[in-house]
């Protein structure tokens, strides 16, 4: 299981286009801004300075599945360096956002010439491909309520390393039940058990998630894993989102 990414600043893909004369767009969008469609042209590679969002593909019944998140420091629309026409998924800003748009010739030239970039592309890929795999893992072998531990500490950025309660961003719980596979019913009644067993915490009208009461959830005698939670790129933001226990 791959651990949380709390240590890891995203690399300046703005600086780098900047001094190499790589023409690219700022986009920002406001939270449930669609930065592009299932279907639209995939021109483009998108880089994500700041915010976070989530990836969602529509099936021809009309039934939607959320099948991934992606932060700061975080590739989008990678697909069009491998001949993707259309995008295969839909991106919607999950906060306020901010992205650098790359054409695909633009971006594939980079890529080429610039090793430092190469090599910071390729991490993003084998993260993202491992995240995958621990997400699938995680709907294999675990029970709904496990699935939805792990979403919370990865929205949080939960890290093992560091003592302390995490801001978890607002979401509604019809997100959060489409990111663990169950319903909107049964989140909230986990949610609720979690807050009776201190692992979701109010203070100051946010809800924080305490990484030091995991061992209180369990399910069928086996305790949850911190490392089971997918990582996401959220490295920039998770610093200033923590605060301590009280008393360290």
């Amino acid at each position: 299981m791959m651990p949380l990414q709390n240590d890891r600043r995203p690399w300046n893909v703005r600086a780098l286009l900047e001094s190499t004369e790589t023409p690219f767009a700022v986009a920002d969008y406001r939270p449930r801004a669609v930065l592009f469609h299932q279907g639209d042209p995939c021109d483009s590679v998108m880089y994500i300075e700041r915010g976070r969002v989530w990836l969602a593909v529509m099936a021809r019944s009309g039934k939607e599945a959320i099948c991934g998140v992606l932060g700061s420091g975080a590739f989008l629309g990678e697909e069009a360096l491998a001949g993707c026409r259309e995008r295969p998924q839909s991106a919607t800003a999950m906060a306020s956002t901010e992205v650098l748009v790359v054409a695909k010739a633009d971006m594939s030239r980079l890529l080429r010439t610039q090793s430092g970039l190469t090599g910071h592309f390729i991490a993003h890929l084998i993260a993202r491909h491992t995240r995958l795999e621990v997400t699938l893992t995680d709907q294999l072998l675990h029970s709904s309520e496990e699935r939805l531990a792990h979403v919370l500490l990865a929205l949080a950025s939960c890290d093992e390393r560091r003592p302390g309660r995490y801001v978890l961003p607002h979401l509604p719980q019809e997100i959060i039940a489409e990111m663990v596979g169950t319903t909107r019913s049964r989140v909230n009644a986990f949610m609720g058990k979690f807050k009776k067993l201190g692992f979701l915490e109010g203070h100051r009208g946010m809800l924080h998630v305490n990484p030091g009461r995991l061992h209180a959830v369990r399910d069928g005698g086996r305790p949850i894993s911190l490392a089971a939670s997918p990582a996401l790129p959220q490295a920039a933001e998770a610093e200033g989102r923590r605060w301590p226990l009280e008393g360290s």
